[in-house]
């Protein structure tokens, strides 16, 4: 793997579900071979085992030492540079809006591999909101939201339409949190 990653080889969890082993990325990390990039094998079977979600593969990561700038790096500017699309996985002028906005939740979690095997970790990131192209996709507690009896909207909802928003909503003073035969 040295001398891959010597040759230019790019090195990537890919978790998964059988693809991820503490026996095996304990010694590499001790061994200072950290991955170039964090990634998931995402599907049914992962999911519902160790692997769950990307920021759960990361949490692993943070358990085994390295700083929550160093799992971010890896997974959003690294493999935009792996797959030679620069424009993405930064915050540059011209960039897509694609942010993810992140707290850490600090408390003891323990975190599997595929063979049900446990460690123990401090850190535990936690998506609270999420935006594409400018457009909010994921708000955990409503980050974006106004609240339920604001007079006034915040922002202007034909210009921060949510993703999420399948319909059509009316805003303003036709704004009625019943319809009228129900009030």
């Amino acid at each position: 793997m040295l001398v891959g990653r010597q040759r230019g080889i790019y090195c990537d969890v890919g978790h998964g579900g059988g693809s991820f082993a503490w026996s095996v990325a304990i010694p590499m990390m001790k061994g200072g071979f950290a991955p170039d990039s964090i990634s998931t094998d995402l599907h049914i079977t992962s999911m519902n085992n160790g692997m769950k979600d990307m920021l759960n593969v990361a949490d692993k990561f943070l358990a085994m030492g390295q700083t929550i700038p160093q799992v971010i790096t890896e997974m959003t500017w690294n493999p935009a540079r792996e797959i030679k699309q620069e424009q993405l996985g930064n915050l540059s002028p011209g960039a897509p809006a694609d942010i993810a906005v992140l707290s850490v939740e600090h408390g003891k979690f323990g975190f599997v591999d595929m063979y049900n095997t446990k460690l123990m970790g401090t850190e535990k990131l936690i998506c609270q909101l999420t935006v594409r192209a400018g457009k909010v996709v994921y708000d955990l507690n409503g980050i974006s939201a106004d609240m339920w009896d604001a007079t006034k909207p915040s922002s202007d909802p034909r210009l921060a339409k949510r993703w999420t928003t399948f319909n059509e909503r009316p805003f303003g003073a036709s704004h009625a949190r019943f319809p009228a035969s129900l009030q």
